[in-house]
Parts: structure tokens; C-alpha cells; sequence
């Protein structure tokens, strides 16, 4: 598969190219600006950088787009994809279909912290033997790369499902999918740092943040996830 990514100098979609080919795909992509650690990184594997939303790259044919958040309406490129009914996606919908697929998907939420404990988690199961798989929103220094595949999935449907660590970030998927990211990961543990009132302009107020349709579990369980948080806090500021 042929993937063009735009916006692939996030620290995000960056993650998401590598993994991309690190599974055998063709990658290209494009952004704004093309800055370090995401453009280092993407030209060490051989990742096509383009610079720019030049209407051109359609020429390119990918298998699909892969759109990031930081695309919105107007911008040239997306305007001749969606011109030529060409087909594109988010970043964390390819993500979710095609690398978390069997996996047991560890995501990191919460306001701060999240970039951190990512790393840890990832370093943690790495040190135990469980080679996992991860995406970063930055390059940790006992990896130095922000994503890798990790284990393969077993073709035994009994084995346990190999670990991937995310970071799970709570801002809107894109233009065109203003849910979460972290509602494509369908979490089977999921690690939440701390919650504080962010991104207004997607979310009305701290309610709407820790309501249980942006976290991706049943109502009871982040009650009683909330509620132990609470009281946890309470202890701490005894």
C-alpha cells in the first residue's frame, strides 16, 4: 500500500509513518514545515518529505491520504483530494485498522504527563522481555525512534496479544472527525495521568472532557475510574 500522509511532521502522523513502514508500506508525505526530530527521523528510514500543500501531489496516486488535524477546509491539497473523490482517512483510523488490529492496546491519556508515561510504559514491558510495540508524541531516549511495531501479532488466536503503548491524545481526529484519537484506539488497559479543563475549542468544560463517550469505556466503569481518582487525590492533599 502506497500511504501520502499530510501533516507528517507532527509527532503524531511522524509515529504513524514510521510504522507504516516499518510494516512494508510505501510512504510519502508532506507538511508546512519540515523540522526536526519528526523530519530527522522520517529521512533516516527514507520517508519522501515534501514541503508544502502543493495541489500537485494528488499526481502522486496513493493508495490513500492520510489526513492529519492541523489540514482543515481550504487547504490545496485536501481541496483537489476531495475535488477528485480521492480516497483518504485520519491518521488514527489507519492506525486503528491497521497496526492496533490484535493487539492489546495500552493508551496513555490525561491533561500532562502523557508523553512521559508513554515512554516509561513502553521502556517498562520492553525491559520485561514483552517487546511491545508504541507511539510516542516525541522520541525517547532509550529507543531513539517515536514508534515501532514491537511483536508481531500470532496467527494462534489462544496466544496473548502482543502489547502496543500509546499515547493518547484527547484533541479532536480531524477536520472532517471531531471525535478524540483515543476513540479509534479501543483501549483494552487504559492509563489516565490526570484531568484538567484543556482544548476549548473543542470541549465546552471539564464535564464534557471526562464524559465516558470521549474516553471509550462504559459509563461505570469511568464513574468508579473518576471516583477512585477523587479519592485518591483527597488522600494526597491530606
Amino acid at each position: 500500500m502506497h500511504i501520502h500522509i499530510l501533516g507528517i511532521c507532527g509527532t503524531f502522523m511522524g509515529g504513524l509513518a514510521a510504522l507504516a513502514r516499518e510494516a512494508g508500506h510505501r510512504v510519502t508525505g508532506c507538511d508546512a514545515g519540515v523540522y526536526p526530530p519528526m523530519s530527522d527521523q522520517l529521512r533516516a528510514l527514507g520517508i519522501e518529505l515534501i514541503e508544502g500543500w502543493g495541489a500537485d501531489q494528488l499526481a502522486l496516486k496513493p493508495d490513500v491520504f492520510v489526513v492529519g488535524n492541523v489540514v482543515s477546509r481550504g487547504n490545496p491539497l485536501m481541496e483537489a483530494v476531495l475535488d477528485a473523490g480521492a480516497p483518504y482517512t485520519s491518521g488514527p483510523q489507519w492506525l486503528a485498522e491497521h497496526v492496533l488490529q490484535g493487539r492489546h492496546v495500552l493508551a496513555v491519556a490525561g491533561t500532562h504527563g502523557k508523553t512521559t508515561t508513554t515512554s516509561m510504559l513502553a521502556w517498562v514491558l520492553e525491559h520485561a522481555g514483552l517487546q511491545p510495540g508504541f507511539l510516542v508524541g516525541g522520541v525517547p531516549l532509550n529507543f531513539g525512534i517515536s514508534a515501532r511495531l514491537g511483536r508481531a501479532v500470532s496467527t494462534d488466536a489462544d496466544a496473548p496479544r502482543p502489547p502496543f503503548v500509546i499515547e493518547a491524545d484527547e484533541y479532536d481526529t480531524a477536520f472532517f472527525d471531531k471525535r478524540s484519537k483515543f476513540v479509534h484506539y479501543r483501549p483494552r488497559t487504559a492509563v489516565l495521568n490526570n484531568l484538567e479543563f484543556d482544548h476549548a475549542d473543542i470541549f465546552d468544560n471539564l464535564a464534557a472532557i471526562a464524559a465516558a463517550e470521549h474516553l471509550g469505556v462504559s459509563a461505570e466503569v469511568a464513574a468508579s475510574a473518576l471516583a477512585s481518582f477523587e479519592n485518591v487525590r483527597r488522600r494526597l492533599e491530606l
